[in-house]
């Protein structure tokens, strides 16, 4: 990944329109500028497109600008032969809005490759792309300000997942994953076939009686046929019957309903006329009263239009009065109203007076409490000073322990990286004396592996004869049961021959005279006896191929269990195999240890150790006395300043009640006029002046409507006492209009009820000769019932053996698919359990004790080698770095681990013991040398490097000799950019991009090119 432009929009310090920032001006760039003036901010805004990730791992709210609503980061950079954008942006709302789009450059336009709704989809194309993710970059090829010591801080789990992640070790456990679900899918899959070859074992067992069977199935079926045959010409006879039978009973039953309607007609005519003669009745007296309902009827009508017009101005009388009730209300509120107003302003008023009276009570004492004050501010000044004396002499003192305990450790340390070498040395000689008797049994293994192989192959061959002779029995069986049929159909011609006088020749169909008889006779014995002699010409084949079958199968069962430990073979070939190799490749690792061991022993003789540290302690002590810090004099001033520290609090309320005092008096008069004007109110009734003009109005309408509730009630009185008129006059009207039409139905009636008595007469009559002939038929039931039984018990005993001999013809049919699977699934069970062999031995082979292990440990030496070549220049090869891969456990034993062992002049000793300068020339070394293998090694195709970190620790020689180095490594990147505010750093590199920031405008920078 090379860059080529960033652009910033409210990123930070970064405000609107900054020009985007082109890498392309240049290889090796310093980035400089004021502190907090946005240089670190440029990379930020890198890791912050690339990842959505800056320093202290800020949210993206942070980030953004104070007072903008929105930022954006654009980046573009080199991949490959392809130029990419990737565009991040946050948008402040109550919640942030985020987005990220992954462009590419096509014909100079860019179209997005982002896919999927979130931004996690394009967030992981990134990763895939750079092959790497935020991590990874900042323990390697971007060194962060105050974190150039993450990969040496870290723990050694935490140290082989980075240089795990550095050397691409990921995919090793994507294909660890992938190889060990796919052996798990192929144990899966042997399991099933081996249950369902059980399976297939328990059905074929079967087989021979379901053949058996079936032939006992058809001849009974043959039977059952012609006994059906015969009931079924009964049964039709029967049927004719009891059709004739059926449909007497069906005209009865229609007789009878017709009884039954014409009877109830006629009780229903009869009802008619008798409530025609009670309704006539009922109409006379109606229209006797006819004068008195018309004259009751009119008087009810008078007194419905009086009580509509009373009950109008009832509603508009309880309108009023509901009106004058709630303007009384309101009058009575706003009256309530000012009362309260008036004991607030009154409450406000005395509240005014109180506080006035409180400041005054301090305002005494101001000349006291600022000549306690100025005390106060004195001795504050005075601590202050002290406070940071004290932390000087503090920081002076625990840097003489640090060095006077690492001065103690450095021998030891030494030695114990001495033990770790011999104990490495030592596993390494013994893993090699393993090397000649681990040739000799691998040897072995694969002599026993070929042995076993012929042995498999045999007993596939056997497989495949044991299929052919499967398939020659079958074809065996299916002529014998041809022919069985083919016997069984010749006997049949020859009974009927010998049965019958008349019958016809079965051979040509010709009429069969005595001589003709006896031949056909002859002819078809003559037959019988062939056919019985194929049959057992194919029982002693079929027996033949029986037991040939069977000696297949004994030897094929006594080949698959001595083939039962091939697989394991397999597996301790290859585990051995792998196990040479490893001892064959450590066999070059003994000498370097060895050299490294006598290195050490050189060392530990001559006793020279850390005169720098010591020339520092002597430094530190000089400074500790020249400081003259006294304890004693910085707590007793310290107690002074806690005894007029309260002062700093009554000073403040001083000041205060100065300010306040002011408003106070004007709030008080304010209250003085408001309680006055409240006053004046209650006293001269001057509220609710509309309310009061409305109320009266209200009394004046109501006086005006002159409604009477009492003359109201009695007229409403008499109108419900008339309200039964009114259904009175309705009937009289009905009666007048049915006085003409009642005679006419009343005859009407009389002539109906008249026909319907001779229609009951001439049912009784027909329904009396149908019952006559019902008598003759009545039997027929009984017999049709009995002859349908004995049918349907004959059909069910056919279906039934119907269906059996289905089912059994489906069994026979399945029993032979199921053989020819069985086969098959064998075949498909050894190809399974072979590959799910091969995938086991992937997962291991992928595993962290694997691939992935061996890379590492090829990985590690080329680290230290590169940062030992970086420390070589930077230190004057006085320092050294070295990773220790076991560690010895105190009950024995090692466990491999990931140190880094530190070591100078003096001896290896704890990272902490050395100064700030040289634990930073330490960690650049390092995280130069992981940036390099991150650039060669992992397939990440990342060849840029940023420094973002202060070099203020190094002295004048190591700044040159840092100068150097970041100049000689900047051959092996194509873009490095590095952030410092130091002069001489600045005027090593010719291109300097300069970071300023305004107050109004944000950050700016500007690109300058020296010669």
């Amino acid at each position: 990944m090379i860059p080529l432009s960033l652009s910033l929009r409210n990123f930070l310090s970064y405000g609107e329109e900054v020009p985007p920032l082109d890498f392309s001006q240049f290889h090796v760039a310093c980035l400089t500028g004021g502190n907090g003036h946005g240089k670190s901010a440029l990379l930020d805004g890198i890791t912050y497109a690339l990842w959505g990730q800056a320093r202290k791992s800020r949210s993206d709210e942070e980030l953004c600008r104070i007072g903008a609503r929105e930022m954006r980061v654009d980046f573009d950079f080199a991949l490959g032969e392809k130029h990419f954008r990737v565009i991040r942006s946050w948008r402040r709302t109550k919640r942030g809005v985020p987005a990220l789009d992954l462009q590419v450059a096509s014909d100079g336009v860019f179209r997005t490759l982002s896919e999927g709704e979130g931004i996690n989809p394009t967030q992981r194309r990134i990763n895939e792309l750079l092959s790497m993710d935020y991590d990874t970059f900042v323990n390697s090829a971007f060194i962060v300000q105050g974190r150039a010591d993450e990969f040496t801080q870290k723990n050694a789990r935490q140290r082989k997942e980075v240089l795990g992640r550095i050397l691409g070790l990921g995919r090793y456990d994507q294909l660890q994953g992938m190889a060990r679900a796919r052996y798990q899918e192929h144990q899966r899959q042997s399991e099933t076939l081996q249950t369902r070859l059980g399976e297939l074992d328990t059905e074929l067992a079967k087989r021979e009686g379901y053949e058996s069977e079936l032939r006992a199935v058809d001849d009974h079926l043959a039977l059952l046929g012609r006994e059906i045959s015969s009931r079924e010409k009964v049964q039709a006879k029967l049927e004719a019957q009891r059709l004739e039978l059926v449909q007497i009973r069906q005209r009865v039953a229609e007789l009878a309903r017709e009884q039954r309607r014409t009877a109830d007609r006629e009780q229903q005519v009869a009802a008619e006329l008798e409530n025609l003669r009670e309704q006539q009745r009922q109409d006379g007296e109606i229209l006797a009263a006819a004068e008195s309902i018309e004259r009751e009827f009119a008087t009810y009508n008078q007194l419905h239009t009086q009580v509509g017009l009373l009950e109008q101005k009832a509603q508009e009388h309880g309108a009023l009065e509901t009106h004058r009730r709630q303007l009384a209300e309101r009058i009575a509120q706003v009256r309530q109203e000012v009362e309260r107003q008036q004991e607030r302003w009154a409450a406000t008023l005395d509240e005014r007076q109180r506080q006035l009276d409180e400041h005054q009570a301090l305002l005494i004492r101001e000349q006291t409490i600022a000549i306690r004050y100025a005390q106060f501010k004195t001795i504050s000044e005075q601590v202050q000073a002290l406070e940071q004396a004290r932390i000087r002499y503090e920081d002076l003192l625990s840097k003489c322990r640090r060095l006077e305990h690492g001065l103690s450790l450095a021998e030891e340390h030494r030695k114990n990286q001495r033990q770790v070498l011999a104990k490495q040395l030592a596993q390494l000689e013994r893993a090699r004396a393993e090397a000649e008797p681990l040739a000799a049994h691998i040897h072995q293994l694969q002599t026993q592996r070929t042995q076993l192989q012929i042995k498999a192959e045999e007993r596939d061959r056997l497989a495949d004869e044991g299929r052919d002779l499967k398939v020659q029995i079958g074809e065996r069986e299916q002529q014998r049961r041809a022919e069985e049929e083919e016997l069984a159909t010749e006997r049949q011609q020859t009974l009927a021959l010998a049965d019958s006088d008349d019958a016809n020749c079965p051979l040509c169909g010709s009429a069969l005279d005595a001589e003709h008889r006896q031949q056909v006779a002859a002819e078809l014995a003559q037959r019988e006896e062939r056919r019985q002699e194929r049959i057992a010409t194919l029982d002693c084949e079929l027996a033949a191929l029986g037991d040939q079958l069977q000696k297949m199968r004994t030897r094929y069962k006594v080949l698959d269990e001595e083939i039962v430990p091939l697989q394991q073979v397999h597996q301790d070939l290859a585990t051995g195999e792998a196990r040479l190799a490893q001892i064959r490749e450590s066999a070059s690792e003994i000498q370097s240890l060895a050299e490294q061991l006598a290195t050490l022993d050189r060392e530990l003789s001559d006793q020279s150790y850390a005169p720098q540290e010591r020339e520092r302690l002597h430094k530190l002590a000089g400074e500790i006395k020249l400081l003259g810090y006294s304890s004693s004099e910085h707590e007793t001033l310290r107690q002074k300043l806690s005894e007029l520290h309260p002062v700093e609090a009554e000073y403040a309320r001083l000041q205060d009640a100065k300010s306040q005092a002011d408003r106070l008096k004007s709030e008080q008069a304010e209250a003085q006029a408001q309680l006055d004007r409240a006053d004046r109110q209650l006293a001269e009734a001057h509220y609710a002046q509309e309310e009061r003009e409305q109320l009266g109005q209200a009394e004046q309408q109501l006086v005006a409507l002159g409604y009477d509730g009492t003359e109201h009630q009695r007229l409403r009185l008499q109108h419900d006492d008339l309200r039964d008129s009114a259904r009175q006059f309705e009937r009289l009207q009905h009666a007048r209009q049915r006085r003409a039409s009642s005679g006419e139905s009343r005859m009407r009636y009389e002539a109906e009820a008249s026909t319907l008595v001779g229609q009951l007469h001439t049912i009784k009559e027909e329904k009396k000769a149908l019952h006559e002939r019902t008598d003759e038929l009545e039997d027929v039931d009984r017999q049709l019932g009995e002859n349908q039984a004995q049918l349907e018990k004959l059909r069910v005993e056919r279906d039934q053996h119907l269906q059996r001999r289905g089912n059994l013809e489906a069994l026979c049919a399945r029993c032979a698919e199921l053989a020819q699977e069985q086969d098959q699934l064998r075949e498909k069970l050894q190809g399974i359990q072979r590959q799910a062999w091969i995938y086991q031995q992937l997962d291991k082979a992928f595993g962290k004790d694997g691939i992935q292990a061996l890379i590492i440990e090829n990985a590690v030496p080329q680290i230290a080698e590169e940062a030992n070549a970086i420390l070589a220049r930077l230190t004057d090869n006085r320092i050294q770095v070295a990773f220790e891969s076991l560690r010895d456990l105190k009950k024995g034993g090692t466990r491999e681990t990931l140190d880094v062992k530190i070591a100078d002049e003096v001896g290896e000793r704890s990272y902490h013991l050395y100064s700030g300068g040289e634990a930073f020339r330490t960690n650049f070394a390092l995280r130069i040398a992981l940036s390099k293998v991150l650039a060669m090694r992992s397939g990440t195709r990342l060849h840029t490097l940023f420094i973002d970190e202060g070099f203020g620790t190094q002295d004048e020689q190591g700044l040159e000799q840092l100068i150097e180095a970041i100049q000689k490594i900047g051959e092996d990147f194509k873009k490095v950019l590095i952030v410092t505010h130091l002069d001489q750093l600045k005027a090593a590199f010719p291109v300097q991009i300069e970071v300023t920031k305004h107050p109004d405008l944000g950050s700016r920078f500007s690109v300058t090119q020296h010669a």
